[in-house]
């Protein structure tokens, strides 16, 4: 099981992991909700190694964001309407 509370600050395997499967579960979620091709798009930032970055799944009425908080520990999702 993957350990989402691990820091990805400064640790290359954590991060690949946590962008990948985030990935993973973004594709799942806009399967879940019917999303037709075309409608949605899933993109990943791996922004520096100090931080996490973000993956997003972006669609023209929302948008949700998976990354690690840059200055307490854990994790968190944002989703917004557009």
């Amino acid at each position: 099981m993957f350990e989402w509370t691990k820091s990805c600050s400064y640790d290359d395997k954590q991060k690949r992991r946590f962008h990948s499967i985030a990935r993973s579960r973004l594709k799942k979620l806009a399967a879940e909700l019917g999303l037709p091709a075309g409608t949605h798009e899933i993109r990943s930032s791996r922004a520096g190694s100090a931080v996490s970055g973000e993956i997003s799944l972006q669609h023209d009425r929302f948008y949700l964001q998976v990354s690690q908080f840059g200055l307490a520990s854990g994790h968190g999702i944002l989703i917004r309407t557009c």
